[in-house]
């Protein structure tokens, strides 16, 4: 299993997508955030996507050198186009557009379509908490990309329908909520079967319908479903966000007929200053997690951590000891460099 610095590796992903065509600056930034993926510990949504994204982008359904339209726009009110370009450049770009507007006027609202994977969706609304702004990011895969099963079903019929929130503070890194609707993410299961790691119990069935630990058999074929978490909690949040996310977008809701994947989402930026004067704000932020904290330890656990403090704690331990890329996946990668004349080593 080579391990890379995430400088190394972030070299390896830009080199990578650079000999398949796409141009320098386009191949950065969709490299940096795999690798910051990586880094936080999602690997799901690391460099394990290359070949995917290089896959999406030969057969069209992912297209180069692509930046956003906005389509309608008021003061605070985007509709956003982004021509199937790759994802983390158009989320970017849309996500741009949403801070300015909180900035200037209190409140950013974008909704897009027509994106490609835009990679870890906790990345976004993290960027503009940086800046002093709470996030509310739905994300649907445009119509296709079915994945879960709905409370009740077995048949793929929902995608993960992820939801991500961003808080910012002002005594330490902001709070993100990052998760799927389902019980665990499609990306998690395929690097678990890259791995040889079995899935925890509850979160997929096979194509029967029946409770699994596999990976291979909700992988298939034939394909199998995801859960979603906490039973029909899950599968109602996952409902509604699908409607916020594709409806409102245009990019539409999980469908029959619908096999190109990308994302369409919906985010809600609000700078917490036009909504409380001072510091109230991030004064009742510190005073929930230093509430929460102070709670009794239940058997097994060392601390409380709060919404993106495992990923702080990954991202420290990561930059100083290094990345490790299974070996499937890495061999995956070197097959997909070769296609482009690029002989890819583990020492790169």
């Amino acid at each position: 299993m080579p391990r890379f610095s995430p400088h190394q590796l972030t070299a390896i992903a830009q080199n990578v997508f650079t000999a398949a065509g796409v141009e320098r600056n386009e191949a950065a930034i969709v490299a940096e955030h795999l690798v910051q993926s990586n880094l936080v510990g999602h690997d799901s949504h690391g460099v394990l996507r290359i070949p995917e994204y290089l896959e999406w982008m030969e057969a069209g359904d992912v297209v180069r050198g692509q930046h956003m339209n906005i389509m309608h726009e008021t003061e605070t009110l985007a509709v956003i186009e982004g021509g199937w370009g790759f994802g983390q450049v158009i989320g970017l770009e849309a996500i741009q557009v949403a801070i300015d507007k909180a900035t200037q006027n209190g409140v950013g609202i974008i909704a897009v379509s027509q994106c490609g994977h835009i990679g870890r969706v906790g990345h976004y609304p993290y960027l503009a908490a940086e800046q002093g702004l709470v996030t509310i990011l739905f994300v649907n895969t445009h119509g296709g990309g079915k994945l879960a099963a709905p409370w009740g079903g077995r048949g793929r019929r929902l995608s993960a329908n992820p939801i991500s929130v961003g808080i910012p503070r002002k005594t330490g890194e902001p709070l993100v909520l990052d998760m799927a609707t389902s019980a665990i993410a499609d990306g998690k299961l395929k690097d678990m079967l890259n791995r040889g790691v079995p899935a925890p119990a509850g979160c997929i069935v096979d194509a029967d319908g029946n409770p699994t630990t596999d990976p291979a058999a909700y992988v298939g074929p034939p394909e199998g479903a995801l859960l979603p978490f906490g039973g029909h909690k899950g599968f109602g949040l996952s409902f509604v966000i699908d409607i916020l996310a594709g409806a409102l977008s245009g990019a539409g809701c999980s469908r029959d007929g619908v096999t190109r994947i990308g994302n369409g989402f919906l985010a809600i930026v609000i700078q917490p200053e036009r909504l409380r004067e001072g510091d109230a704000f991030y004064a009742d932020v510190d005073g929930l997690v230093q509430h929460v904290k102070s709670s009794e330890l239940a058997a097994g656990f060392d601390e409380v951590l709060a919404p993106g403090e495992p990923e702080i704690r990954t991202r420290q331990q990561r930059t100083r000891d290094g990345i490790h890329v299974d070996d499937t996946a890495w061999g995956k990668i070197c097959a997909a460099g070769l296609r482009y004349g690029l002989n890819l080593t583990p020492s790169e």
